[in-house]
């Protein structure tokens, strides 16, 4: 991006890095709004006027034709691409269609991927890298950094490791060098294949130690992801679910009442480690932590899969085997997170699973 076409719409994304901002919202006639630490902020409209419809066209527009991507704004309800400012950040942008105005939504990517030191991750990430086949599976609700974590593990398994990591992403996100042992084949759905199904298809024929198969989101690329599991390969995905079992559950809904039992079986066998997080605000506004569910399938949880009637069992074992596995529940992490003067007691019980018990493990009344 060179001064002769910069754009207004490239000033806010400036400004929302600068802020370390992880969203910019820009709407029609609307205040801009940045979320900062978790919190939407709005800018002053007489530092910065609402903008007309006619400008978010002009700023849709200067990204497109930026990113080389050709569409007829006036007439689109919706778009995603990413964009970039150089040595800057990229952006994850979505376009909306809003009251038959336009409303642009971009998520900040940081140029650098962020370490699991800078992520403050429990030694077990770590240990969960180490994998060299089966399923890993990283789950969280829209905007709880899974993309960022999941980065940070490829980013130091091929600072480790001579592998081959293909990866299938919608947008493509972070960017991996080449200087590294291993190398990453980073493939964008829409523009490098045509869909997640194909590009796990592909995949297999690619040589590949590693595959990042996208979101999780149907019974076709759940099945590919399972078989690319079974045939030697470590296979990372994806899941909009809450908690670990909420993410075994939701990759069962995918299949039938009779392919359940076969399903559970090839999760036993296949399923090394579910990672959930959510994002809480730390005390003093200094940013914001992933609070972290973490279940390693071992021979117990390995057991409880196979049975559906002992699954309400799996997050006791989780927290028993937190010294000897590095697991840990949700509820046990926000413990410590409150203990370590990290977080607030109000903002851990807010994300609490099960709120009523958690001022009893801190032996608080409530």
């Amino acid at each position: 991006m060179t001064a002769d076409n910069w754009h207004l719409i490239d000033d806010l994304l400036l400004a929302s890095t600068r802020h370390k901002a992880s969203d910019l919202l820009v709407r029609t006639g609307d205040r801009i709004r940045m979320r900062i630490n978790g919190a939407w902020v709005s800018v002053s409209p007489d530092k910065i006027p609402p903008p007309s419809r006619d400008m978010l066209k002009e700023m849709i527009s200067h990204m497109l034709d930026a990113s080389f991507i050709k569409a007829d704004v006036e007439n689109c309800r919706n778009l995603d691409f990413q964009y970039s400012l150089e040595d800057v950040a990229h952006f994850r942008i979505h376009v909306m269609r809003t009251g038959n105005n336009f409303g642009i939504v971009s998520r900040v990517i940081p140029k650098d991927i962020p370490t699991f030191a800078d992520l403050r991750s429990p030694p077990v990430i770590n240990d969960i890298c180490q994998n060299r086949n089966g399923l890993i599976l990283m789950a969280g609700a829209t905007g709880s950094g899974k993309s960022t974590t999941m980065a940070a593990m490829l980013q130091h398994i091929v600072e480790t490791k001579p592998v081959h990591v293909v990866t299938l992403e919608d947008p493509m996100e972070f960017r991996y060098a080449t200087t590294h042992k291993g190398t990453v084949s980073q493939r964008q759905v829409g523009i490098d294949v045509d869909s997640y199904t194909q590009g796990l298809m592909d995949a297999l024929r690619e040589a590949p130690d590693i595959i990042v198969a996208g979101e999780a989101r149907d019974r076709e690329v759940i099945q590919l992801a399972l078989q690319a599991a079974e045939t030697g390969h470590l296979v990372m995905a994806t899941v909009h679910a809450t908690t670990a079992v909420g993410t075994m559950q939701r990759i069962m809904s995918a299949f039938g009442l009779d392919e359940q039992d076969a399903i559970r079986e090839r999760l036993s066998e296949n399923l090394r480690a579910v990672v959930v997080q959510k994002l809480l605000p730390m005390k003093g506004g200094k940013g914001r932590i992933a609070a972290q569910e973490i279940m390693i399938v071992n021979s117990v949880i390995r057991h409880f899969i196979l049975d559906p009637d002992r699954w309400s069992e799996i997050p006791k074992s989780m927290e028993d085997g937190h010294n000897l596995y590095g697991s840990q529940t949700f509820d046990q992490h926000l413990q410590r997170l409150v203990e370590n003067g990290e977080v607030e007691y109000e903002e851990a019980k807010a994300a609490a699973v099960f709120k009523e018990d958690f001022a009893m493990r801190l032996g608080l009344e409530d």
